[in-house]
């Protein structure tokens, strides 16, 4: 019985986690569409009344203009100048959020984005067997911090140190890991075939 409140409520966790970003994505649309629609208005009021495809005319220039500025802002994200603001912002700010590298990271491979931060799989010994860890950080010659996600919901989970000799390295990506812990093992005996 325990276990089973301990999936509903890892479930449930991992379902507001997944829709936090597309909510907040779905308010931000929203606002950025009013700010735009107010520098419309007084454009298109000297245009006829027209409807594309049953939008006014208003609505389909604010939605062009929406995707411009997104367009643009993806152009300068790739400058030198932008990326080194936001790994400053990143560093200062954002770091300081508990989990907000690990997140960014595994929005990043859940996205399909290349991220030269992947963090490192491994697999550690627990009391019930193996586990699927992420290598954070080397702490000395010997000890390791990871990351031990619980499944199915790999937003939480127990930060551990280890020792060096409890550390089975594995090659397989995040994503890989991301993905079978997502559905409680499915897939494991393909993706640990000669790994363990």
């Amino acid at each position: 019985m325990n276990s089973i409140l301990k999936i509903i409520k890892a479930t449930f966790l991992g379902g507001i986690l997944f829709l936090a970003p597309l909510i907040l994505l779905v308010v931000l649309f929203e606002k950025g569409y009013h700010i735009v629609q107010k520098i419309t208005v007084p454009i298109v009021n000297s245009l006829p009344r027209v409807k594309v495809m049953g939008f006014a005319l208003q609505e389909v220039i604010g939605v062009v203009i929406i995707i411009m500025v997104c367009f643009v802002a993806g152009l300068l994200a790739k400058t030198v100048y932008a990326k080194k603001l936001v790994q400053k912002i990143e560093d200062n700010i954002l770091s300081l959020v508990p989990g907000y590298v690990f997140i960014k990271n595994m929005q990043e491979s859940i996205m399909g984005f290349e991220s030269k931060e992947d963090l490192k799989v491994i697999m550690v010994p627990t009391d019930a067997g193996w586990q699927f860890a992420f290598l954070i950080e080397q702490i000395n010659d010997n000890e390791f911090t990871v990351f031990i996600p619980d499944a199915p919901n790999p937003w939480s989970g127990s930060v551990v140190f280890v020792e060096k000799k409890d550390i089975r390295e594995i090659e397989i990506t995040q994503k890989q890991a991301l993905a079978c812990i997502r559905k409680l093992g499915y897939g494991s005996k393909e993706l640990l075939k000669n790994k363990l």
